[in-house]
């Protein structure tokens, strides 16, 4: 057969990996000049791709903003390559619309440049999610090209992967990755021995003429003088033709040569056969993979969706500083950089960046929040008097029974300290007490001093409503003989309304009184209070408080108590958690009479592997036992109780020097278990803490069932997968694959095991890997890794990966040694439970609460809803402020049985709900107003992905 070749000279480039990403920037801006005088002056090389991302531009153009006009030429003519993506994502670490935001901003800014390409380009992520095909059809690419992950049932290079929602692109396979041509040697007589060396590499899988080399690695340069090389290397070879070509080139070619009946992938792609997927990176250095989840949180989960109804009514918010705060974000979601493999200074500089995020979107959270409780009516008590302040509550959820967890400042008793209760309670827009849990996070703090009337008059108009890093939040005045009593309370947020000039007006007024020589200033901060309750809440809507002074009776009493030999018991209605002297945990289940001992465990198995793969050592016991333990009782009767169960390990304090085996010297690694039950929530909490002492381990925590597992799920992006349990080294379809499989693996916020009728399900809130896992007395477990502890980016052969993954290079940093907080929520349920995924995220995203203020018109009320959906089965993953063309309600089906559902957008008069794609063109899913035209009808596809323009 005649041979076409198609070769794309690219770079593929690692911002930060093995060197900082200002390090690689000067190598960068080293590769651009080069890069642009040789297009610039050399015709005959007719194209370069930039890697599929465009933030190398950014980076670029920060040190020689004047190339601009050079790069979008370039862009324009079709020379230069850009885009789609803004950065190159790992797709398992980060939630599906942080891949939905990545592609949006990328094509943004490749279309200020002249355009970007049109296909899912993902060279090097470590194994594909299973509805990427479904996000990349809904930008509008219909072709995709990859590495990693594909199976041994697709032995070609071109092939049709589908999503789980029927969707599908044509997929180019890189079966020998994205550099088969790097570094092609000019002699044409040596190029030519080259290019039949790839051509035979190739021919096993090609079943068209045209074959795609990939001229380019990682940070590689162009190579001057290619297209003559080429040129002459092809007329040495009969029947090959060469040209300098895009992927959009070949796959034009491509889809014209294929066959109709090419095979077709549908799902994930997390084969290791041809190519290691790295499944390590999961778990090294977990505290940044919570820090990412946290922040996605924020910006999904609360601040776009109450800054969309903020803007429907009426109120301000600013969108330049939410996009900078995803930019931010997405600088962190490079696979190299969220996946947790590359050299400590990169993952220090991570820091900064996750940090920065936080900021802006806590920042922007509280005055969105405070703003859009102020349009909300107060409660009405029975004395039709206010005694204690106002909480807004918003749900992000679906309508359900969730516990909100919070921390406010409140007027509480001065004598009140640190870690002690308060006596309060809640009470309900219709008049229910509600019984809440209220400790001293930290105390609040009383200042002051006496000052010469003059000194105050003289200093009082450079004062506002803000003071040293504190919002005035109420004022008062006194006078006591010739001195002037102000007492000031102060706030970290401002809370009701003050007129800062009226106020400033009264006091020089006071201080210019006759007979007032001086004026006492008692300025005092209230404490801030850690506020935890339960109750039902409509979904993605508010609830409505005012806090009272006071205890009140909880629905039921849950009991806690001390049992015999030292250990202790909790209660509710759903459950009973007794834990022996000795730490054992034992759970009831009480609406069915299920017991399961040894329900939590704590284990901690060697490592000997790097940042990328999780290595056991054979032959060595893990550690699953403390060596001492401690029970105690915290709380019980209203309106929650927790057992802490306090445990001392002693673990091999690292490998020895050849990293066959552990240590024989040992380390102690204390660690906390904190079980709690809320009264009348079917829900155990479970929060670990712990100090790791030790190198060179994994540290997991073991929830059992009562039963044998069948099938085990996990949360992905935009859908819940399947994944194996217990696979056998053979099952990539070959005794000897680039990486042998393992049962850990990512996940979002929640995994279940199932028999086929019982269910478990884990949440959690950012504990990015799990695994099923078959304990000794036949049932099974999911294990769930709290941290990974290795000090390399890369080791040579291991036992699940034969070679190396990257440079050899010492990260001690990620050895992650000292203290680590996970939390877990657990509940059993029958197969196939609608309320499963509801359930989950009521946990990792829970309702947050602000302290409600005045002086707005008064628009909401409780039970108000943004978006009502009437199918817990259908996930609202987000609803974004567009201050361009109306907010946008994104729904995915969540179960893989099609449907119709009912959507309404109750945040502004404006009703009508359009079907558009992701990038805001219209969509053809069939759509049909309601009866009353409040809303819209939706047939969706299993597992579809929809977005709704509110127009």
């Amino acid at each position: 057969m005649d041979r076409h070749l198609v070769v794309v000279p690219h770079t593929h480039w690692d911002r930060e990996w093995y060197q900082t990403h200002e390090q690689f920037r000067v190598r960068l801006v080293r590769l651009l000049d080069r890069l642009l005088n040789l297009l610039e002056g050399d015709p005959t090389f007719r194209h370069f791709m930039l890697d599929g991302q465009t933030i190398v531009l950014d980076d670029y153009l920060e040190v020689r903003p004047e190339a601009r006009e050079r790069v979008e030429k370039l862009v324009r003519d079709g020379r230069l390559m850009i885009g789609p993506w803004y950065v190159l994502p790992d797709e398992w670490l980060v939630s599906g619309e942080a891949l939905i935001r990545n592609l949006r901003l990328g094509l943004r800014k490749a279309a200020t440049f002249g355009g970007g390409m049109r296909i899912g380009y993902v060279p090097d992520q470590f194994g594909h999610v299973g509805q990427l095909p479904q996000i990349f059809r809904g930008f509008g690419f219909d072709g995709a090209a990859l590495w990693r992950g594909v199976p041994a049932e697709i032995a070609q290079t071109c092939f049709r992967w589908e999503a789980a929602d029927g969707s599908s692109v044509f997929t180019a396979y890189l079966p020998r990755g994205y550099g088969n041509a790097a570094l092609l040697p000019l002699d044409p007589d040596a190029l030519a021995d080259r290019l039949m060396r790839e051509i035979k590499h190739l021919e096993p899988f090609a079943r068209i003429s045209s074959l795609l080399l990939m001229n380019g690695s990682d940070h590689l340069e162009p190579q001057p003088g290619l297209p003559a090389a080429l040129e002459a290397a092809a007329a040495r070879l009969p029947g090959v033709t060469v040209e300098i070509g895009t992927l959009a080139d070949y796959l034009v070619r491509a889809k014209r040569e294929s066959a109709p009946d090419l095979p077709v992938h549908r799902g994930e792609l997390r084969s290791g056969l041809r190519a290691p997927l790295l499944p390590g990176c999961a778990s090294a250095r977990a505290p940044q993979k919570q820090a990412d989840f946290r922040n996605d949180r924020l910006l999904t989960r609360y601040l776009e969706p109450l800054a969309s109804w903020l803007s429907a009514q009426g109120g301000e918010f600013d969108c330049g500083l939410l996009d900078l705060a995803w930019r931010i974000a997405l600088e962190n979601h490079p696979h190299d950089s969220i996946c947790g493999c590359s050299v400590d200074r990169v993952h220090a500089q991570m820091e900064s960046r996750f940090q920065r995020v936080e900021e802006i979107a806590t920042a922007q959270l509280e005055s969105v929040g405070r703003q859009l409780a102020a349009h909300v009516a107060a409660p009405t008590p029975p004395t039709g008097r206010l005694q204690g302040e106002v909480l807004v509550v918003w749900n992000p959820n679906a309508a359900g029974r969730a516990q909100v967890d919070t921390a406010l400042e409140l007027d509480i008793p001065r004598e009140i300290s640190a870690r002690q209760t308060v006596p309060l309670h809640l009470r309900a827009a219709n008049g229910r007490r509600i019984a809440a849990r209220a400790m001293v996070e930290s105390e609040g703090s009383v200042w002051g001093g006496t000052f010469p009337t003059s000194l105050a008059l003289s200093v009082l108009p450079g004062f506002g409503r803000e003071v040293l890093g504190y919002f005035v939040n109420d004022l008062a005045t006194r006078v006591e003989g010739n001195r002037l009593i102000v007492s000031v309370r102060l706030g970290s947020t401002p809370q009701g309304e003050l007129d800062v000039l009226s106020r400033k007006r009264e006091l020089v007024a006071a201080l210019s009184a006759p007979g007032i020589e001086e004026v006492a200033i008692e300025a005092r901060r209230p404490p801030r209070v850690r506020l935890r309750f339960v109750d039902d809440f409509p979904g993605h809507g508010l609830r409505v408080y005012s806090v009272a002074r006071g205890r009140s009776r909880a629905e039921e009493r849950v009991l806690a108590e001390r049992t015999a030999l030292g250990g202790a018991c909790i209660k509710n209605t759903f459950w009973q958690v007794e834990a022996s002297a000795h730490g054992d945990v034992t759970l009831t289940r009480l609406t069915d009479g299920t017991v399961v001992r040894d329900a939590l465990r704590l284990v901690s198995e060697g490592d000997r592997g790097d940042e990328y793969n999780f290595d056991p050592i054979r032959g060595v016991a893990a550690v699953e036992r403390p060596h001492r333990a401690r029970v105690r009782v915290l709380g019980g009767a209203v309106p929650e109780a927790a057992l802490a169960i306090e445990l001392w390990y002693r673990v091999p304090e690292c490998l020895t020097p050849d990293r066959k085996t552990r240590t024989g010297k040992h380390v102690e690694l204390p660690a906390r278990l904190l079980v709690r039950l809320a009264s009348g929530f079917d829900r155990v909490d479970v929060e670990v803490t712990l100090h790791n002492t030790a190198k060179d381990h994994r540290m997991r925590l073991h929830v059992r069932a009562p039963f044998v597992a069948q099938r085990f799920e996990v949360e992905s992006a935009f859908e819940v997968a399947k994944r194996p349990i217990a696979p056998q080294p053979s099952d990539f379809g070959s005794p000897h694959p680039a990486e042998f499989p393992i049962g850990a693996c990512p996940e979002r916020a929640f995994a279940t095991i199932s028999d086929g009728t019982r269910a478990l399900t884990v949440a959690n809130r950012g504990t990015s890997e799990v695994e099923a896992v078959c304990e000794a007395d036949g049932t099974t477990s999911l294990a769930l890794t709290l941290l990974r502890a290795v000090g390399w980016l890369s080791q040579g052969s291991l036992g699940l990966r034969p070679g190396p993954a990257g440079p050899l290079f010492p990260t001690p940093e990620a050895q992650v040694l000292g203290p680590h907080r996970a939390e877990f929520a657990l509940f059993s349920h029958s197969d196939g439970d609608p309320m499963r995924v509801a359930r989950a995220h009521a946990f990792a995203y829970p309702p947050i609460a602000f302290v409600r203020s005045g002086g707005r018109p008064v628009t909401l009320a409780d039970e108000a809803r943004l978006v009502e959906i009437d199918d817990p089965e259908v996930v609202v993953s987000a609803i974004e402020p567009d201050p361009g063309g109306g907010p946008k309600v994104r729904i995915y089906e969540a179960t893989g049985r099609a449907r119709m559902v009912t959507v309404r957008w109750h945040g502004s008069a404006a009703r009508t709900l359009v079907p558009v794609d992701l990038t805001g063109r219209p969509d053809t899913t069939q759509c049909t107003p309601t009866p009353d035209g409040a809303g819209a009808v939706v047939q969706l596809r299993p597992w579809q992905i929809l977005t709704l323009a509110v127009r």
